[in-house]
């Protein structure tokens, strides 16, 4: 099964070449909307939510704004990192090469359940363009899990990370669990000159899991700044700066098929996330 697993990975990240990424904005295409009323209440989970952007592109400043209001305002229960493709390897691959995201910005809602490549003219117009599609992911029906995160920082770029995974459901369950370690106020900025939140970094843990019902994993490991991230080193994080998010996301693929500004490419729905600071 781990091997069919990784065949399809491989396969996803490498069946279509890539095109270079343009901007967009909500005046460049019309798209509708699906609204669908929920409220924090009815969330089935936290959401999770990548943001693809680069520093040079003019429209990000509005998605990254948007999110990050929605974000602090705590009115859904969701986490979301910034990966921010012209600045960081790693984030590149995620966006360009699992997703074959080809314009910015785009957000990708639970490991792709909703993608959706372009923003507002304002940040308060983006946030009403992506409220929908966070209250749409909201109200899936997900794999019941718990899932928690805990991080100690050594104010030497040094983070010992602890993550427990839980399956409280009654079937087996099958996934992959992904830490994402990201600076609060990412040390990149955007094309107005204001950092991004939460610039994804690199992961900290990325696994394979195998639940029985009840049974819970816990996964421990230190990740260190100053080791060589693909090519970017991170020595200065501050830990009272950093979040660890971790998702977990089930093995079943979902095909997406190629879109006008995203290619064909496979989705892991994620069930749960959390993130927490440095202690």
């Amino acid at each position: 099964m781990k091997k069919i697993i990784l065949l399809i990975l491989v396969t996803m990240l490498f069946v279509s070449p890539f095109v270079a990424a343009t901007t967009m904005t909500t005046s460049d295409k019309i798209q509708s909307q699906k609204t669908m009323p929920c409220t924090t209440s009815e969330f089935t989970h936290t959401v999770f939510i990548e943001e693809g952007v680069t520093t040079w592109c003019p429209n990000c400043p509005n998605a990254a704004k948007a999110l990050y209001s929605m974000y602090n305002a705590s009115e859904y229960p969701f986490y979301f990192v910034a990966l921010i493709t012209d600045k960081n390897p790693i984030a590149q691959n995620r966006s360009w090469w699992h997703y074959l995201e080809y314009v910015i910005p785009t957000i990708f809602i639970d490991g792709g359940f909703i993608q959706y490549d372009s923003s507002g003219k304002t940040p308060e117009l983006t946030e009403q363009l992506y409220r929908p599609y966070i209250e749409e992911a909201g109200a899936r029906t997900v794999h019941p899990l718990e899932l928690t995160t805990n991080v100690v920082g050594h104010r030497d770029a040094t983070l010992d990370i602890t993550v427990t995974v839980k399956n409280t459901g009654s079937k087996p369950y099958l996934g992959y669990v992904r830490s994402y370690v990201t600076e609060i106020i990412s040390r990149w900025n955007n094309q107005q000159g204001d950092p991004f939140n939460f610039g994804f970094l690199d992961y900290a843990i990325i696994n394979v899991i195998f639940l029985a019902p009840q049974q819970s994993r816990t996964y421990t490991m230190t990740w260190d700044g100053a080791a060589n991230h693909r090519g970017v080193t991170f020595p200065d994080i501050v830990d009272d700066n950093i979040m660890v998010i971790t998702a977990v996301a089930h093995w079943l693929p979902h095909f997406i098929a190629k879109e006008e500004y995203i290619g064909p490419h496979f989705a892991f729905y994620v069930d749960q996330t959390v993130g927490a600071s440095v202690e």
